[in-house]
């Protein structure tokens, strides 16, 4: 004989989800909480590598640079939403710029409620030039539209697609949107303000003049300096 399963009733909602206001107006009751964020985080577009990033997992301990970034991170977390800058987070490959970014969002809509968004540049511009064949169902407005919009929007990888006149007008019209609609970006990129050893370009270089400035209002600039924790990670694991 099967045991029948015994589901609680929530006892403010009585299972309806929602609790109606003094003004008439409902909200999602505290038990939807979970589902919600769960909710959220999937409309958030993170990749699969990433979904486990949060502030207190970040590697921080290898220099005094990567401790003032994590220190930063989290004082734009606990602030939230009385911030009125992003965050520009730069450095070399293989620092943690990407976690950092992505435990930003994982923060915020763990603990803020935040509708949260993620875009690799590079994919935003395939989409957008895949938009152009014949036969698409998307156009690049219908591409561009959510990442104009969302309340938070990192932009992983900025500088990376090989500079031209289009992917500079694009980037520039969806960062120029977001600094006219007061919303809050955060961006990663290889590239710093001043050249390396090396005379590698610099961010301005590969965004454009008045991209960068543009950045330069909108965003609080972070810079990490460490090794490359991949290849170290590797060695040690092969050592």
């Amino acid at each position: 004989m099967s045991e029948s399963v015994v589901t609680e009733t929530c006892p403010l909602c009585q299972g309806f989800g929602r609790l109606e206001r003094p003004d008439g107006t409902t909200v999602p009751c505290e038990c939807r909480a979970g589902e919600i964020a769960e909710a959220r985080r999937a409309a958030a577009r993170i990749p699969e590598r990433y979904r486990n990033c949060r502030l207190q997992n970040f590697k921080d301990l290898q220099n005094d640079s990567l401790k003032k970034a994590k220190a930063v991170a989290k004082r734009f977390v606990d602030h939230w939403p009385a911030v009125d800058a992003g965050l520009l987070i730069t450095g070399p490959v293989g620092v943690g710029k990407t976690h950092l970014a992505v435990a930003i969002l994982n923060e915020l809509v763990d603990t803020k409620g935040a509708t949260v968004l993620f875009c690799d540049f590079s994919d935003l511009l395939d989409r957008i030039q895949a938009s152009f064949s014949k036969g698409s169902d998307e156009s690049q407005d219908d591409i561009v539209a959510p990442y104009r919009d969302a309340e938070v929007l990192v932009l992983d990888e900025l500088g990376a697609r090989r500079p031209s006149d289009w992917v500079r007008e694009i980037l520039y019209g969806l960062l120029n949107t977001r600094y006219n609609r007061r919303r809050i970006t955060i961006l990663t990129t290889n590239f710093g303000d001043e050249p390396d050893a090396r005379g590698a370009e610099t961010l301005e270089m590969r965004v454009g003049a008045p991209v960068r400035s543009r950045l330069w209002e909108m965003t609080q600039l972070v810079t990490v300096s460490a090794d490359d924790f991949r290849r170290t990670h590797r060695a040690r694991a092969f050592a």
